[in-house]
């Protein structure tokens, strides 16, 4: 709130009213300043019950397999966890170039500027006036059609009473926009760690399941020219040929199809890492450790519900918000009141040049101006009733925004038990395949199954190879997931960026990248 000196106005008054009647006007006027804050609502939060712990299955999926796996503690680089450097180097090289997180930055100079420019809406304003005029008179007049020149510079100085709290509710509402495009910076900065990370588990995800198919396309070729060698010795007949080519065939369409899929993860990611199209066309993405040696998903502490409100830019972003529609119900409400303002001003004038600078040519001035509404058919109305929702709506927001959040965390837990368990009956299941492969092919050699029980069995395990593939991969988009629900280490806005001090001293320094 902005508190006027009082030696600014105290000339106007005692010099232009009566000592009696000014005594009630500065009683009212103090009383204006007493109430000017109360224009605006506080512009806390709402306060949500998040509970003492992440209940029976939300602790039980964070500390599944625990203990034989590392405790990670989640920072700012997260991401180093997994032990692939090619990883780390890809998600910090996103982290770089990335257009999304480069218009963020964007957006907070933006706002840093506006806020600079609104807090200087506070201060006095010094402005200079020159002119130089030559004129002729009516030769009707008396003067008879005389010349005159006329030669003036001044300067004014301006200033606004903020008895209403209009100037410094509109100052508070644009930092809070300023720390709200900060904290969105951090939000698309955890989302282009995240989605480079998810982006790259899929490329290997892809990279591991054609090396399978490629592998198990090589041995349906040495199977298919062993069927051939025994046909043409007449040991087995044409059906058993002619479904192991038809299974060679099927194995190779497999190979087109999944490297495309891995030249679009390609593509995907290349696009994150901000890469031009000459680097997307002509420059592979670096590969780090196989999918299948990568070290176990870390798990990520949860640490307290509350804690979370304090970790999620996406939270201090709608905090914010309220914020900002806080101030702007308050700038609103001042649209009900007059706006009084002071105005000094001195310079020279002359009707000749060399004149200008004796003791006769100076002038000044001194004035209040007052303007308010009398009747604008309900526009003040309309505009309050406006801020007050917006500001509601920012509130209904806000309690969105901690449920999603909330949802983040157990859909990634879940999502990891899922794949965690999905994952053990897999790497079982795939054990057994391939033990039935060599028990239909000894039988089938023996003469004691048909050659279609082999390829079933084959078949088979080459589904559920790729399908382990892909659970591996889920695990550890859910441990990724995990991480930035968490917050990816975000220690929330820089401290003292609220109040940031003296306004023409480059306030938000502090928040520069």
């Amino acid at each position: 709130m902005s508190v006027a000196d009082p030696s600014l106005a105290a000339p106007v008054i005692r010099g232009d009213l009566p000592r009696r009647a000014a005594r009630p006007l500065v009683a009212v006027l103090a009383a204006a300043l007493m109430s000017a804050c109360a224009l605006a609502p506080a512009g806390d939060p709402p306060a949500i019950q998040t509970g003492a712990s992440w209940g029976e299955r939300g602790q039980a999926a964070a500390e599944a397999r625990a203990a034989e796996l590392p405790a990670a503690r989640v920072d700012g680089t997260w991401w180093r966890n997994f032990g692939d450097p090619a990883l780390t180097r890809l998600v910090e090289e996103a982290l770089v170039a990335n257009d999304d997180l480069l218009l963020a930055v964007e957006r907070v100079n933006e706002a840093r500027a506006l806020a600079r420019g609104t807090s200087a809406d506070r201060l006095p304003s010094l402005d200079a006036n020159g002119s130089a005029q030559r004129n002729q008179t009516s030769s009707f007049g008396s003067s008879g059609g005389q010349l005159a020149n006329t030669f003036s510079a001044s300067a004014a100085l301006s200033y606004e009473l903020d008895l209403w709290g209009r100037l410094s509710n509109a100052d508070r509402a644009q930092r809070a926009q300023l720390l709200q495009t900060v904290a969105n910076r951090d939000a698309v900065r955890l989302t282009v760690a995240a989605d480079t990370a998810n982006a790259y588990l899929q490329l290997r995800a892809l990279d591991l399941q054609l090396e399978i198919a490629r592998r198990t396309l090589s041995a349906r070729e040495q199977t298919l020219e062993l069927q051939q060698a025994q046909y043409e010795a007449g040991t087995i007949d044409a059906l058993d040929l002619a479904q192991a080519r038809s299974e060679r065939e099927s194995t190779r369409a497999r190979i087109p199809q999944l490297e495309g899929s891995r030249d679009q993860a390609a593509n995907a990611l290349g696009v994150l890492l901000g890469r031009t199209p000459a680097e997307l066309i002509g420059k592979d993405v670096e590969r780090g450790v196989a999918l299948d040696v990568l070290p176990d998903a870390p798990v990520p502490p949860l640490g307290l519900p509350s804690e979370l409100l304090l970790r999620r830019p996406d939270v201090a972003v709608a905090e914010q918000e309220i914020a900002a529609a806080a101030a702007n119900v308050g700038v609103a409400r001042a649209g009900y009141f007059p706006q009084i303002s002071l105005t000094a001003s001195a310079g020279r004038q002359s009707s000749e040049l060399a004149d200008f600078l004796s003791n006769g040519a100076g002038i000044w001035g001194l004035a209040l101006a007052l303007t308010g509404p009398i009747f604008d058919f309900g526009r003040t109305d309309a505009q309050v009733e406006a801020a007050k929702s917006r500001y509601e709506q920012t509130a209904i927001s806000y309690r969105q925004t901690v449920r999603t959040a909330f949802q983040d965390v157990l859909d990634a837990l879940a999502s990891r038990t899922a794949a965690m368990g999905q994952l053990e009956a897999q790497d079982a299941q795939v054990a057994e395949l391939q033990r039935t492969v060599e028990l239909a092919r000894l039988r089938y050699d023996a003469g004691y199954a048909a050659y279609l029980d082999v390829l079933d069995a084959e078949r088979t395990l080459l589904d559920v190879e790729l399908s382990r593939v892909t659970t591996r991969q889920n695990l550890y988009v859910a441990s990724v997931n995990l991480y930035k629900a968490l917050g990816g280490g975000w220690e929330g806005l820089p401290q003292g960026a609220a109040d940031p001090g003296p306004v023409l001293a480059d306030p938000y320094g502090g928040l520069k990248d």
